[in-house]
């Protein structure tokens, strides 16, 4: 029999979860499901179904409420693209759904995430989603859908009784009931199954969602590199190219045992392949570039920025709080930041690393 066949002689695992904002957070979402989710589905036995969401509340149609109201195993991802990040809304909505039909479901989230009061006493899967935790989430999915498929999981709505119980006392229920209104809804789910597309799905070229960043964890081997690189000749421009460069699971697993010889090639290699930065034409735009770039950042605006920043090195989020102090935009703020660079007042940082360029 071959993978085809055998895929689908497997029962479904409908996964529920976002699928980002902006194109940066869909090609994560996506690397995630294609790393983490699906394999780890495909190892517990299931064949993973992902539906085409749409970032809109309320968002859902009959094919997603039939994969609800029959799948035998569902997957709610309530992780957001960062660990502050509130659950998607259309995330929510399906996993009521699914408790309120009392069916098998695994639940998970960042580490540390804060949950809605409804699912923090739930158990939920939560760790961190760096590289070195794709192993354990994995291993945590497989563990937990195998419970689930067993009867272990949450069920709210055991309260309110069994679902026989409640249709026959539909019966006695007025037209304006709202169970019995609820009750319908639940009947209606049973026609909309044969709506469901069962074609055979499009293939999507899935992006990962590892970079380079992802595995220099090291702050002091990731400073030594980069001032490799501006040795070099490199630009912290080229620099963020190189370290936001996608990379493959298989490139990943080579790399993550590199030391600082195998990684001083990498980034020499990677710096040959970047195009040279272009020169003006002739002095006299050298000139009117200068004076250009000198007119674009007001002074006011500089001593505004200076005063609010503070001490360095800067934590997370700085740029944003500074932005919003002052409101002005990136932009701008940018501007005003690589001006305190060039007269000395502040100094460069990369991931909250103050970087010393003549070292």
């Amino acid at each position: 029999m071959n993978t085809e066949a055998q895929s689908k002689d497997k029962p479904s695992c409908f996964v529920v979860m976002p699928f980002g904002r902006d194109s940066e957070e869909q090609k994560w979402f996506k690397g995630w499901y294609e790393v983490v989710l699906s394999p780890a589905i495909h190892a517990s036995g299931y064949l993973p179904v992902l539906s085409a969401g749409e970032e809109q509340p309320g968002a859902i149609n009959d094919e997603i409420r039939a994969h609800l109201a029959y799948d035998p195993m569902v997957l709610v991802d309530l992780g957001g693209f960062e660990r502050e990040d509130d659950p998607n809304p259309n995330v929510m909505y399906e996993l009521g759904i699914r408790h309120a039909l009392g069916l098998p479901l695994v639940i998970m989230a960042w580490e540390g995430q804060r949950l809605p009061f409804d699912v923090s006493n739930q158990r939920v899967i939560m760790h961190d989603r760096d590289f070195m935790d794709i192993e354990i989430n994995k291993k945590k999915i497989v563990a937990f859908i195998q419970a689930a498929a067993e009867g272990k999981f949450y069920r709210p709505m055991d309260a309110v009784g069994r679902m026989a119980a409640i249709a026959a006392a539909s019966e006695n229920l007025g037209e304006d009931s709202i169970l019995a209104a609820l009750i319908q809804e639940v009947k209606e789910l049973k026609g909309s199954v044969n709506s469901v597309v069962h074609s055979p799905r499009a293939k999507i070229e899935w992006e990962t969602t590892l970079s380079i960043k992802t595995l220099l964890r090291e702050k002091d081997l990731r400073k030594t590199l980069y001032v490799y690189f501006v040795d070099l000749g490199g630009t912290s421009a080229g620099w963020g190219k190189i370290i936001r460069k996608r990379i493959s699971v298989d490139f990943a697993q080579t790399a993550y045992t590199w030391q600082e010889d195998e990684w001083k090639k990498y980034i020499a290699e990677r710096f040959a392949e970047l195009p040279p930065p272009k020169p003006p034409k002739d002095a006299t735009a050298l000139i009117e570039a200068t004076i250009n770039t000198k007119n674009i950042v007001d002074e006011s605006l500089i001593e505004k920025v200076l005063a609010t920043l503070p001490p360095q090195p800067w934590p997370s989020g700085t740029h944003r709080t500074v932005m919003s102090t002052l409101g002005i935009t990136s932009n701008q703020y940018k501007r005003a930041v690589v001006e305190l660079t060039k007269r000395g007042l502040v100094k460069e940082q990369i991931d909250g690393v103050l970087i010393n360029i003549d070292l």
